[in-house]
């Protein structure tokens, strides 16, 4: 089955199907402008508008439908290197982007982006927290440490949190340059851990207990892999898109 367009009609389905979203359309002047508002937290997740293409791509003609999500800071960057997103319009630059609904990105990706979007809003309303499990993609740097080494004498170790994992969510660890590919794939046991860390500038207050489920080969899911489902940097926690993920667990004999 080919893959859905990203356009105006499938996103607002999706968020009607998932997050129980109606659109609000808050100005006169605005009428297309839809408004995704978690219902819980009464808190934005999303915005669609018309807005021209040349505020985007520089001597671009007409307009385009274009989403604006929220997104961790921390994501921000690697966010933005994938064709058709771009530094958020009339908006917090830091933590909102926009993507392009022209047909440019996959809908599977601009849902997987809004998902962590409702998540982060999500997140912040009163008593509310997530009990359903995520997948969760990470990186690691083999100068301070490689993986092999890592848990070449137990499968399960402290690790870092920046973002709101719980017990049970997965996580595959990308491993950077020189070995370049997605090789563990673990499991969360414990989160919220007191821990601190800190040496050769790495900081650690906070961390999260993994535990090993698999290694996968190391040519299994390389970088330039990931380039095909539009993964081209990873420089913190960041969800999977749906295409990618099914390719991760059939590796992993999920």
């Amino acid at each position: 089955m080919s893959e859905l367009t990203a356009d105006r009609e499938n996103v607002l389905q999706y968020a009607a199907e998932h997050f129980g979203t109606s659109p609000e359309y808050l100005w006169a002047r605005l009428p297309d402008a839809a408004v995704l508002r978690d219902s819980r937290s009464k808190k934005w997740y999303g915005i669609i508008m018309s807005v021209r293409r040349d505020r985007f791509i520089e001597g671009a003609e007409g307009v385009c439908d274009v989403i604006n999500v929220k997104t961790d800071p921390l994501m921000t960057g690697s966010l933005l290197m994938q064709a058709g997103f771009y530094p958020a319009y009339h908006m917090n630059k830091t933590s909102w982007i926009s993507i392009l609904l022209d047909g440019s990105v996959p809908l599977s990706r601009v849902t997987s982006v809004l998902e962590m979007s409702f998540a982060l809003v999500r997140g912040k309303a009163k008593g509310a927290k997530r009990t359903e499990p995520k997948d969760w993609l990470i990186p690691s740097n083999p100068k301070y440490i490689t993986l092999d080494d890592l848990f070449r004498d137990s499968d399960t170790t402290l690790w870092k949190q920046v973002s709101r994992m719980i017990p049970g969510d997965t996580v595959y660890i990308y491993e950077a340059l020189p070995v370049g590919a997605i090789t563990y794939v673990c499991t969360v046991t414990e989160t919220d851990i007191p821990f601190h860390f800190e040496q050769d500038g790495l900081y650690m207050d906070t961390a999260f207990r993994i535990r090993v489920l698999r290694r996968l080969p190391p040519d299994a899911m390389t970088r330039e892999h990931l380039r095909d489902f539009g993964i081209t940097g990873i420089r913190g926690p960041r969800g999977i898109p749906d295409d990618l993920l099914a390719a991760l667990k059939s590796l992993a004999g999920q």
